[in-house]
């Protein structure tokens, strides 16, 4: 007697893992997992992508092995739900942290809530990618990269490291606006690709500005925190007013080309924590 999964495969219809744990499916894939069967089923969602493309591939999973290994994929459950996310670090308490390709979150979960893991995906134009193949390999490293890469700077501008973090930035940024420059040895008349020194200096350094102006004010206590205008224009202020004072100080001078260079620091780092707050 043939069971749902086989019913469906045979009528043609693309079976989607679903969310519901309670599903049907979800317990025919249990069945077969515990037969030590490999299950084909759809994937919903864009969190692969482009390892896998939720609009086309079929996933092929198998039951799970001694051992979990960072980098590969795997089913499990999370909060009721069934994810198919890549393992990108199992901690020393036995933890394992998941994330998806073309996510930023991440979900936390025990050894016990691992299914299956992923051995093959089936594209839509019929070719089906082992997980054992040397691409998919380079795909799975450089995916792990991507994670160090975004833990990290996630782990060094965090809130609680900014909160700490801007008492040196605002009043390094103070030091570096007003201070007699000349004591430093410091020749700003220098050129980098074109541009002079003392200019680049002058975008670096209020680059960050917004990254730690984004804190004051009442935080939002559900979802990401907005970066709106506001931000912008506060640090465009404190931009204008350091060159400003820097006319009535005897050994700076004013120049408008300073200012500009603030205004484009400023503008970029603005963009980037726009860009990155509204990736999802």
């Amino acid at each position: 007697m043939f069971n749902h999964l086989q019913r469906f495969a045979m009528i043609g219809q693309r079976i989607v893992l679903p969310n519901d744990t309670d599903s049907f499916i979800v317990e025919e894939i249990k069945e077969r997992l515990e037969k030590r069967l490999t299950v084909r089923i759809a994937f919903g969602g864009n969190s692969m992508y482009p390892t896998i493309d939720g609009n086309s591939d079929y996933v092929h999973l198998a039951p799970l092995g001694d051992k979990l290994h960072e980098g590969e994929i795997y089913l499990f459950i999370n909060d009721g739900h069934c994810v198919i996310h890549r393992l990108v670090r199992i901690q020393p308490d036995g933890m394992l942290d998941f994330r998806g390709d073309n996510n930023t979150s991440y979900e936390y979960v025990g050894r016990d809530a691992v299914l299956a893991h992923l051995v093959s995906v089936e594209h839509s134009d019929g070719s089906i990618e082992s997980c054992d193949s040397a691409r998919f390999r380079h795909r799975s490293h450089r995916a792990l990269i991507r994670h160090a890469l975004h833990k990290g700077v996630h782990t060094l501008f965090c809130r609680r490291q900014r909160l700490w973090q801007r008492w040196i930035y605002f009043p390094l940024l103070i030091v570096l606006m007003w201070a007699p420059m000349g004591v430093l040895g410091v020749p700003l008349d220098n050129f980098v690709f074109g541009i002079r020194l003392d200019h680049l200096i002058h975008a670096s350094i209020f680059i960050p500005c917004t990254l730690y102006l984004m804190d004051f004010g009442p935080q939002p206590t559900t979802g990401r925190r907005r970066i709106g205008v506001s931000v912008w224009i506060v640090a465009i202020l404190i931009g204008i007013t350091t060159e400003t004072v820097q006319y009535l100080l005897p050994y700076r001078g004013f120049d408008i080309n300073d200012l500009a260079a603030n205004f484009l620091g400023v503008t970029i780092g603005w963009l980037a924590l726009r860009l990155a707050s509204r990736r999802k």
